[in-house]
């Protein structure tokens, strides 16, 4: 049995798309851990005196910003916004006891304000305090019960939590605001996705992109939904989403899976996904899932080993604990009968994840004909 570890993409933190079957399953943690990884050691040391520099012209801004909020604080102690302020300049730089300080200061000159919340309620959202991030919500609408963001952004949680009915009413307490809130239809959008009504969801994120044309998020959405569809349309909101961000590995790498796995359909969309695999490497070099979906059009779909091989170990390079490709490079060791090198890569695989069943079977296999 072949094993895959593909992906979907999908950039809001509770929409991130796994496909699992009997030939393919990804974790989501490695997916994180793996993105971050390849992000972090991109970053190299290319150009470093040139990064130095801008690293220094970007502080030296940064702390005359920072010196220009103070100084307002000074002027004027009582105006909750310049709290507020300095609380998302150090959220920005990820100082989140000094953004937390600086909400404090502001909920002490006015606690009425239904931003001071929201904004705290997204710091805490962005460390993953979900339940903390959802009170915060809560209370920005007991001070302003028509705030669209507070709105939207408490209707986000409530359709992770299955509260629909809740989701439902923020949303439409947001519309009543303003009928043309693009991001009202694509939480709509999210929210009938979650309840398994695809043509609702379609629907809601096809008019979010009708308010808003450039709405990224919601083309990738619509994309998602007819690749699962096996729907050619898929591909065209894929280059909407593109075109409006030509360097978003996410776009690129959701055009090349849809173009790999309708690849039944025509084998030059292999070639296709292939050169979107390669766009990827050119906008980040050692993003090692593009390395390993290579590997795995060559191994399942087109029967080149060789080539496979060649891929998985680009991936391995990279990711040295990517046990999925240390299996699928035994798998294409073993099909050109270089069986040694097999039985060595099923066990680094089951080394790195003991549980990992299919790699025991394929080294009980190998094993075998020995």
């Amino acid at each position: 049995m072949r094993v895959r570890g593909l992906f979907r993409f999908s950039m809001h933190p509770f929409s991130t798309f796994i496909r699992m079957s009997s030939k393919s399953f990804f974790l989501l943690v490695f997916v994180g851990a793996l993105w971050i990884s390849c992000n972090n050691a991109g970053n190299g040391n290319i150009g470093s005196a040139e990064q130095s520099n801008d690293s220094q012209g970007k502080s030296a801004k940064t702390d005359s910003l920072l010196a220009a909020i103070n100084k307002r604080i000074a002027e004027n102690p009582k105006d909750y916004k310049n709290y507020l302020e300095r609380a998302r300049y150090h959220g920005n730089k990820m100082e989140y006891p000094l953004a937390y300080q600086d909400i404090s200061r502001a909920l002490e000159v006015d606690s009425t304000k239904g931003e001071i919340y929201l904004y705290k309620g997204s710091l805490l959202f962005r460390q993953d305090k979900i339940t903390e991030a959802y009170a915060e919500y809560q209370t920005c609408l007991r001070h302003e019960a028509t705030n669209s963001d507070c709105l939207l952004r408490k209707a986000e949680i409530d359709i992770v939590l299955g509260n629909y009915n809740y989701a439902r009413d923020h949303i439409n307490e947001a519309l009543k605001q303003n009928e043309y809130n693009a991001e009202a239809y694509y939480v709509r959008g999210r929210m009938y996705k979650a309840m398994k009504d695809t043509t609702l969801a379609a629907s809601s994120y096809k008019t979010a992109i009708e308010v808003d044309p450039n709405y990224y998020n919601a083309y990738i959405e619509v994309g998602l939904l007819y690749a699962n569809q096996k729907s050619d349309l898929a591909k065209e909101y894929y280059n909407s989403a593109i075109e409006l961000k030509p360097r978003s590995v996410e776009a690129w790498y959701n055009k090349a899976m849809f173009l790999q796995e309708t690849g039944v359909k025509k084998q030059s969309r292999y070639r296709e996904a292939f050169a979107c695999y390669d766009t990827i490497l050119k906008i980040d070099g050692r993003y090692s899932p593009a390395y390993f979906n290579k590997g795995y059009i060559y191994l399942e779909y087109l029967q080149k080993y060789d080539s496979a091989a060649v891929q998985f170990t680009n991936a391995i390079g990279i990711f040295p604990n990517y046990y999925q490709a240390h299996f699928n490079r035994g798998l294409s060791y073993e099909s050109l009968n270089k069986r040694k090198e097999a039985e060595s890569d099923y066990r680094t695989a089951l080394a790195i994840e003991p549980t990992y069943t299919e790699a025991a079977i394929a080294l009980e296999r190998v094993l075998k004909s020995k």
